[in-house]
């Protein structure tokens, strides 16, 4: 019998969802009114994988929260509500969970995301699951399947060493970018970078059945060109675009499908993967 470490994350997602009639990527998007799609994501959040003991409730809400807001981004929507179900063990502090509530609060406020219910269940570790309800413009949702040969690849900001650094706690859901990226009407294909860029370009290169150069020393990076391409928790975004926007430029589509090249050399895939580890 088949065990879901046989296959890994991205292959084990592939098929439980292969039926799905929803359209989307980093989320689901769905007819909603006349003139709005209606866009839906998750994302958990568990002790020990996304975050360790050391961390502070704020960073946890933020985290919590943040990781569902770069979804929207990268579909260039507005997020409006929020839920979230919280698993606990028995000895959680509970001033631990009313911190990371006010944090809630503090987001909301500053990104316009709601936290209008959820539940609490008991478990082994502290575990956050955000289900988040935003909308779009109908039709205008920017997909990773888009990118097309000689479209130039963005990224809106630096890469590598989130976690060393603690910005994997502490980054910021690029909102506002993604909503005017796609107001642009020049994007071809767009994402956020959660597992690393040379993982996560390799979805947008599957989507869109091309291919990518990327060169090196346009790669905008904190520490090493390894950390830079396969550390992941960025959540900055990557898009495709034959127009010029003022966001480094840090490579090319091509026409070789899937083919994935570092100044001419072919990019190992090694990212971290849930199931498979690294």
């Amino acid at each position: 019998m088949k065990m879901i470490k046989d296959l890994g994350e991205h292959n084990a997602i592939a098929a439980l969802t292969a039926n799905l009639k929803a359209v989307g990527d980093d989320c689901a998007v769905l007819p909603m009114t006349a003139t709005h799609d209606l866009v839906l994501t998750s994302d958990p959040l568990i002790e020990n994988i996304h975050f360790t003991a050391e961390a502070t409730p704020e960073q946890i809400g933020h985290k919590a929260v943040c990781r569902v807001l770069s979804d929207f981004a990268a579909m260039g929507a507005e997020p409006q509500y929020l839920l979230v179900n919280v698993v606990a063990p028995p000895e959680q502090k509970f001033q631990t969970l009313e911190k990371i509530y006010a944090k809630f609060e503090v987001l909301w406020k500053t990104y316009g995301a709601e936290v209008v219910g959820g539940d609490l269940a008991q478990g082994p570790v502290l575990e956050l699951h955000v289900f988040g309800v935003g909308r779009v413009p109908k039709g205008t949702a920017l997909l990773r399947s888009g990118a097309k040969p000689g479209d130039q690849i963005y990224v809106t900001g630096s890469l590598g060493s989130a976690q060393k650094s603690g910005k994997h706690l502490t980054f910021t859901p690029r909102l506002e970018e993604g909503m005017w990226l796609r107001e642009s009407g020049f994007v071809t294909s767009m994402m956020d970078i959660s597992d690393g860029l040379a993982t996560d370009l390799r979805h947008i290169l599957k989507a869109s059945m091309v291919g990518a150069e990327l060169f090196s020393e346009n790669v905008p990076m904190v520490g090493s060109l390894e950390e830079a391409l396969y550390d992941g928790e960025d959540f900055e975004l990557l898009f495709t675009s034959s127009e010029t926007f003022d966001y480094p430029v840090i490579g090319k589509i091509t026409d070789c499908p899937q083919e994935l090249l570092l100044d001419g050399i072919p990019i190992t895939d090694k990212a971290f993967e849930h199931f498979k580890g690294e």
